[in-house]
């Protein structure tokens, strides 16, 4: 599409910075086109990347896949040239581009035989099924990237009647032995003495290797550097590009971080994790941007609003799909995720959103993921079910009044053009005073630092009465837990909010409950936007019961259900709750949680089972009930209380851990240390950005994050007294950028 003078500037700006890091730079191609991919790597070029910042030493093995092979195949099964097909963790007959001529194909192949986990597309048009293993049942290796090596251990014993897929291709070969569940874990363990270790070991020396292989569970070999250089054909690569469409609006399709592409559907756990940018759960939405500058070829989308139904036309094919606003996409375009609308996916993903990898297309055998000369239509309805957990999007942003060219911060100005009270909604008034999120530019960090010491301590000045006396003395004896979260680690992938669901047994609701405001994740992402309104900076938000010391949700108990333990835990009593809400009422961060049906199927009682009815199903026959059988009831945690129908729940900050830790330092007649508890959100934060401990102990790993001059506390002119510090946002963007 046409690039304006903004972009333009941009471009500009950017090159000039990477002409100054030659060497140590990076440029990155997003579309499956080669003639792109071929510009790319001559920029890399040009800059000196190859060899530095691109390594091909170790170079990454994933996305070997060849397209192109597929293509040839569809091909000749076409032409019935192809006698036996056998299908290993995949799914063409939903994901492949062409799944309409793989289908007409594969009803030609005599033989098709599946080894899929889960009745998926593809193995329901199979004669032959011989389920694999899950992975946590299974045996096998890695090569992640040249000279690394990784072994693949079982956990668990086979849950259900399932063969590994490698026994099952051995048995084929007649290489089977009478242990069926022996037979690949052997071939394996002979492979690696063979080939990792030429059959140098052998007799109990190899056996003292092979322990201690399965123990580190990595092996690295020395490898020999690899040098390369560029040697594409630069100059058909720019003739081809040359020769592509220029329109109007294009739309690009992706892959969401929950469910990728169909692989994850039948997972209620990611179903109802939020998409970090939307923050919608339950389906997929086409993306539009926040404005269009009033352009006329646009004008159908400037009334639309989240959950608005449309048609989307691409590429001859027609589907309804619904809208929802994102704030930093380019005029002009659009997006839509893959991985939903599956037909063969379980209880949990069949009918869930659409399928949009019916809407992609081929470029010389190569899957394009994006696509030109589209048409969505005017609104045709709403999502009646419309499904996000977040109305409140910025926090400091700036935009141009249409009409004065001016620019304003949106979060502050209330404006009569609906379409801005629209972008602005829940942050109506000086929001942006209030200690929620504070940001800055790295060249302005010791200025921001010196502001941000200056008004917490003017807040702690006001912040000297207690509700409770002894606050000081009480909480330096013991024990005093908190958290520290920093927002510049934090990516929002999401990975937090499901460990903490899968540990503490937080159910899942469904698409309908949530459309109601119900669900009952422990911890959720916040995710805000500010700078420029056409291309914001974005900061994620870990929010989660706070454990306040002065925790306004005690006070008006009327059980006592709610308390504070000497140790600094805001505890729930769930035999002791009656259901009133008021805690959940006066939080000021709105993290408590209501059972408002019985979720777990802990009374049994059919009616109120919101499992009949996961994303936008109706309520079905009794046999729906799959929350009821033993099976499905082993993933509950048994350290962890299952709650019942009307009662409040939140965050513990997982004490069953900590009680946990000091019976292990207890054995070991020693103190209990940071390093003896970790809640299961910070054990699944790829980045480290949540620390846990005890904020008593001066040598912990809390205490030390806790003396960072960035460090505030949510709300912290109300007085709660917070447990949970997070730092300051820091971006090292050019905002020149954004000129």
């Amino acid at each position: 599409m046409p690039i304006n003078d903004k972009a333009n500037n941009a471009l500009k700006l950017i090159a000039k910075e990477l002409m100054a890091s030659k060497g140590k730079s990076l440029v990155i191609c997003g579309n499956n086109t080669v003639e792109e991919q071929v510009i790319i790597n001559k920029i890399n070029d040009l800059l000196g990347n190859i060899n530095n910042t691109i390594d091909f030493t170790h170079s990454i093995n994933s996305r070997q896949g060849d397209e192109r092979g597929m293509a040839l195949l569809t091909k000749e099964m076409n032409q019935g040239s192809v006698d036996t097909v056998l299908f290993l963790d995949v799914n063409p007959l939903y994901d492949y581009v062409d799944a309409a001529g793989f289908i007409t194909g594969l009803e030609k192949v005599p033989v098709r035989i599946s080894t899929a986990y889960t009745l998926d597309e593809t193995a329901a048009a199979c004669d032959f099924i011989a389920p694999n293993h899950h992975m946590m049942e299974s045996w096998g290796d890695v090569n992640p990237k040249r000279g690394h090596y990784s072994l693949i251990q079982p956990t668990i014993h086979p849950l259900f009647n399932t063969r590994q897929a490698e026994t099952s291709l051995m048995y084929w070969m007649n290489k089977g032995a009478e242990d069926k569940e022996t037979v690949y874990f052997e071939y394996l363990k002979l492979n690696w003495q063979n080939s990792m270790f030429k059959g140098a070991l052998i007799g109990e020396a190899w056996e003292k290797q092979w322990d201690l292989i399965l123990k580190e569970g990595v092996y690295e070999e020395t490898v020999s550097p690899v040098s390369v250089g560029f040697n594409g054909d630069l100059t058909a690569a720019v003739n081809n590009m040359a020769n592509s469409k220029n329109t109007d609006l294009e739309i690009s399709f992706f892959e969401n971080v929950n469910v990728g592409n169909g692989q994850y559907a039948e997972n209620p756990w990611l179903q109802e994790m939020p998409n970090p940018i939307d923050r919608t759960v339950w389906g997929n939405h086409l993306t539009i941007p926040i404005s269009f500058d009033g352009d006329r070829r646009y004008e159908s989308f400037k009334d639309l609003k989240d959950g608005d139904l449309v048609d989307l036309e691409v590429n001859g094919q027609r589907m309804e799909v619904p809208v929802v606003r994102v704030f930093g996409q380019m005029q002009g375009t659009l997006g839509l995720a893959l991985g939903y609308g599956r037909m063969q996916a379980g209880k949990v993903g069949t009918g869930i959103g659409v399928n949009a990898n019916v809407l992609l297309s081929q470029n010389n055998g190569l899957t394009q993921y994006f696509a030109e000369g589209i048409s969505v239509s005017d609104k045709k309805g709403v999502d009646k079910d419309f499904a996000c957990v977040q109305y409140h999007h910025t926090i400091g942003v700036t935009a141009v009044d249409p009409e004065t060219n001016e620019k304003f911060n949106a979060d502050e100005r209330e404006l009569v053009d609906d379409f801005w009270k629209n972008v602005t909604t829940g942050f109506q008034g000086a929001l942006t005073e209030r200690s929620i999120i504070y940001q800055t530019n790295l060249k302005d960090l010791p200025e921001k630092a010196a502001w941000l010491k200056d008004k917490r301590h003017h807040a702690q000045e006001l912040n000297e009465r207690q509700i409770y006396n002894g606050y000081d003395e009480l909480y330096e004896m013991g024990h005093h837990w908190g958290m520290h979260i920093d927002l510049n680690a934090c990516t929002g992938c999401g990975a937090c909010t499901v460990a903490c669901m899968a540990e503490n047994n937080v159910p899942v609701v469904g698409k309908h409950e949530v459309h109601r405001h119900h669900e009952m994740a422990w911890l959720r992402i916040d995710r805000y936007f500010y700078g420029d309104v056409e291309n914001p900076n974005v900061v994620y938000q870990p929010m989660l019961c706070q454990h306040c010391d002065n925790a306004p949700c005690e006070n008006v108990c009327p059980v006592n259900a709610t308390n504070h333990s000497q140790e600094g835990l805001n505890q729930m009593a769930y035999n002791r709750c009656i259901g009133t809400r008021y805690c959940a009422n006066n939080c000021p961060y709105k993290v408590r949680r209501f059972n408002w049906l019985d979720y777990t199927t802990a009374d049994i009682v059919y009616d109120n089972e919101p499992a009949l009815h996961l994303g936008n199903k109706e309520y079905g026959d009794e046999s729906q009930v799959f929350g009821q059988d033993d099976l499905t009831r082993m993933v509950l945690n048994p350290d962890v209380t299952v709650r019942s129908r009307g009662v409040i729940e939140k965050c513990s900050f997982c004490v069953q851990r900590l009680q946990e830790g000091k019976l292990n330092a207890k054995r070991g007649e020693r103190k209990l240390m940071d390093s003896d508890v970790r809640t299961s959100c910070q054990m699944a934060c790829s980045t480290n950005a949540i620390t846990f401990g005890d904020m008593n102990d001066k040598k912990g790993d809390v205490s030390e994050k806790l003396e960072s001059p960035l460090n505030y506390y949510v709300l912290e002119e109300v007085n709660v007294r917070s447990s949970v510090c997070y730092t300051m946002k820091v971006n090292n963007r050019d905002e020149n950028l954004d000129a």
